[in-house]
C-alpha cells in the first residue's frame, strides 16, 4: 500500500443513484393475507392518491382522519429512503393533530433509551446535532437523518409527544444469528408473547426473503425469530407509553417500514395480542411503476389502444392495509449519496469496503480497500463522525478525501502466442 496521500474531490450528481426500495415488482403487494374482508380484491391507485380499501373508494386526507378518529392507534408504513412517503406522513400527523392534539409519535430509528433525549429536542433544551450525538443516530446507521426530521421537525412544532420503539440493535442481532435462547431471561422479557407465530405472517417474510429462505430453513428459522422481536418490541414501546398516566386520553403513532405494518401481520397483529380492545389503523404506500403496462406485441388491437390510455398506477391487495397511498418512483435519492462504505479495521482507520457502480464516489475514483484519512480536512477518527458529515452535504456540493489508495501488484500472465 502506498505511503503517500491524495485527494481527490467528489461532485455529487443527480443522476447516479437509484433507491433501493423502488422495486419494478409489486408482487409483496399482491397477496392474498391479513384478516380484511377484501384481501382477495386488487385495484389500482395512480400516484398522490389515497384509499380507504374497505370501500375501494379514493378519498382526501382530512376525510381519511375524520372518518377515522375512534382509533386509538395509526400504524404507517414507509420505504425508508423515500422522501414523498415522509412527507405523507407529516401532512397525516398534521391533519389528526388538527382534530386530536393529543398524539405520541413513535419512531422505529429511535431506541426505548433515546427517550430522554427526545424530550429535551421537542423542548428546544438541545438541538439536532446533540440528539443525534446523544441518541448516537449515525453510530448505528448509515440512513440520512433528513428523512425523518421531516416527521420530528412537525412532531415538535405542534407540541406532539415522541418516543423510541426500538432497543439495541445487537440484540436483535444475537437472535438472528443464534435464535432466541442466545437472550438472557431479562432481555426475553423486552419481547413479550413472541414464541406465538402467526403463520401468515411467517409466509409473508419468507415470500420477502425469496427463496434463500426457503432452501436454508435453518438461517431462516432465527431471522424469522429476529423479525418477530422487532415487530413486537415496537408494539410493546407504543402500548407502554399510551399506558402512562401523563398520557391518558392520548393516541399512538407508529412510524416503521412497511414490512413491520402490511397486511396487518407485523406490529399490529402483536399490539393486539397485548391489547385486544385496542382500535388499530393500518396505512401504507405503494410505489407506481415507472412504465405503463402494456400487453403483448400480438394482442388485440383494440385492447392495445385501451392500455394506451392507462394512467400509471400502483396494482394492490387490499387487504394490504386499511388505507393505501400511492407514491411515485424517485428516480434518484432526494438527499445526496456518495456511493461508498466502510468500517474502522484493525488499525483504527476507516477502510472502504464497498464502492457503489456508477456513482460519485465510483466516478472520482475510490475503491474498495482505500484508507480515508480526512474528510474536508478534518481527521476521520469514528464512523458516526463520518456519516455525520456526509449527512451535511447537498447535491452538487463538493467533498474532499485524503485517501491512502491501496495498490495490488499483480503480475501480469505472459502473452500467448
Amino acid at each position: 500500500m502506498e505511503s503517500n496521500h491524495r485527494t481527490i474531490v467528489l461532485v455529487f450528481i443527480l443522476l447516479l443513484a437509484l433507491p433501493v426500495w423502488a422495486a419494478e415488482d409489486n408482487a409483496l403487494d399482491m397477496l392474498p393475507l391479513g384478516r380484511s374482508p377484501q384481501r382477495l380484491a386488487t385495484t389500482a391507485l395512480p400516484a398522490g392518491k389515497i384509499m380507504d380499501t374497505a370501500s375501494g373508494q379514493e378519498i382526501d386526507l382530512p376525510a381519511l382522519v375524520r372518518q377515522n378518529l375512534s382509533h386509538d392507534v395509526f400504524i404507517i408504513g414507509e420505504y425508508h429512503d423515500s422522501y414523498a412517503c415522509h412527507v405523507w406522513q407529516k401532512d397525516f400527523i398534521e391533519a389528526l393533530a388538527k382534530e386530536h392534539p393529543r398524539l405520541v409519535v413513535g419512531f422505529e430509528f429511535f431506541n426505548r433509551r433515546d427517550d430522554q433525549a427526545l424530550a429535551l429536542y421537542l423542548d428546544g433544551k438541545i438541538g439536532e446535532a446533540e440528539l443525534l450525538h446523544k441518541t448516537g443516530w449515525y453510530g448505528r446507521s448509515a440512513m440520512n437523518f433528513a428523512y425523518t426530521r421531516l416527521v420530528l421537525e412537525t412532531v415538535k412544532k405542534l407540541g406532539l409527544q415522541a418516543v423510541g420503539l426500538n432497543v439495541p440493535r445487537e440484540l436483535v442481532r444475537r437472535v438472528a444469528k443464534r435464535g432466541l435462547s442466545s437472550l438472557s431471561p431479562d432481555e426475553q422479557a423486552l419481547f413479550p408473547g413472541v414464541e406465538r407465530t402467526d403463520p401468515e405472517h411467517e409466509y409473508y417474510v419468507r415470500n420477502t426473503l425469496g427463496e434463500f429462505a426457503v432452501q436454508v430453513p435453518i438461517w431462516f428459522r432465527n431471522i424469522y425469530c429476529a423479525q418477530k422481536c422487532w415487530d413486537t418490541v415496537m408494539a410493546e414501546s407504543m402500548r407502554q407509553a399510551l399506558a402512562r398516566p401523563e398520557w391518558s386520553g392520548y393516541k399512538g403513532v407508529i412510524i416503521a417500514g412497511s414490512a413491520h405494518v402490511a397486511y396487518g401481520l407485523g406490529i399490529p397483529w402483536r399490539y393486539r395480542q397485548q391489547n385486544s380492545r385496542a382500535k388499530i389503523m393500518t396505512l401504507i404506500p405503494v410505489n407506481v411503476a415507472d412504465k405503463k403496462g402494456r400487453p403483448e406485441e400480438d394482442e388485440n388491437p383494440m385492447v392495445k389502444a385501451l392500455a394506451g390510455q392507462l394512467q400509471p398506477a400502483a396494482i394492490f391487495s387490499c387487504g394490504l392495509a386499511d388505507a393505501v397511498f400511492a407514491v411515485a418512483p424517485e428516480r434518484k435519492p432526494h438527499f445526496a449519496e456518495t456511493g461508498f462504505s466502510g468500517k474502522l479495521n484493525a488499525g483504527g482507520v476507516f477502510e472502504v469496503t464497498h464502492v457503489q457502480k456508477a456513482s460519485p464516489a465510483d466516478k472520482s475514483g475510490l475503491r474498495a480497500g482505500d484508507i480515508i484519512l480526512a474528510i474536508d480536512g478534518i481527521p476521520v477518527k469514528t464512523v458516526e463522525g463520518l456519516r455525520l458529515v456526509l449527512a451535511q452535504k447537498q447535491w452538487d456540493d463538493s467533498l474532499e478525501l485524503e485517501v491512502r489508495k491501496k495498490i495490488i501488484l499483480a503480475k501480469e500472465k505472459d502473452a500467448e502466442k
